[in-house]
């Protein structure tokens, strides 16, 4: 990437990333146009291969911002700082509805990454994203209370369903082109006062 782009105002920096990550998110890695993105972004297609050598660089630049991102908001929001797995939900909710608002396809983006069939873009990212995925797990596995959980369900089959629910739910939203991320974020409230309904001891004060 040439440092030139992070020269540029942050107004414009955003403009451009926001419009490379739509394009990708509505398209495959092949299908997606890099004269499109240059037209979102409001630059020229030669403009956008300066600044990012080819159409690989950029995208592999998207995932590592999103990722970089990522963890950001969730140091902001105290995502880990908390035993309570539904109250790490919460807080992950409020980091992602944050990041949602200001690049509003960067989610989509990832999800679609995960799966994106393209060699070159599997054999780039694959190892990146299992190792995300592990990482992630292994810190929530290792914080939270587990004595707070009913003991008849493993908390390995309590995130699964989690983790599948909510991809589940961001699929349907985007793909039903609603961006009313406060309804959103309130719908996905829900779900997770539900999990905590089901998944808590009873017992518990």
């Amino acid at each position: 990437m040439n440092e030139k782009f992070y020269r540029l105002p942050q107004e414009k920096q955003l403009l451009i990333i926001n419009a490379a990550y739509k394009v990708f998110a509505r398209n495959s890695y092949k299908k997606a146009g890099t004269s499109e993105i240059a037209a979102e972004g409001g630059i020229s297609k030669a403009l956008l291969f300066h600044y990012f050598h080819n159409k690989l660089a950029l995208y592999l630049f998207l995932w590592d911002k999103a990722q970089d991102l990522t963890k950001e908001a969730k140091e902001q929001y105290k995502v880990y700082e908390t035993n309570d797995f539904f109250e790490m939900l919460r807080r992950g909710l409020s980091a992602k509805c944050m990041l949602m608002r200001k690049y509003p396809y960067m989610s989509l983006f990832t999800m679609n990454a995960y799966y994106e069939n393209e060699p070159e873009i599997h054999e780039a990212i694959g190892k990146k994203v299992k190792s995300g995925a592990d990482d992630a797990y292994q810190t929530i596995a290792e914080k939270i209370n587990r004595d707070s959980l009913r003991g008849d369900v493993t908390f390995e089959s309590i995130y699964s369903e989690v983790l599948f629910a909510s991809e589940g739910m961001m699929n349907q939203w985007y793909r039903a082109g609603n961006r009313d991320i406060d309804t959103f974020e309130t719908q996905y409230r829900r779900m997770i006062e539900h999990w905590e309904q089901v998944y808590n001891r009873k017992d518990q004060p």
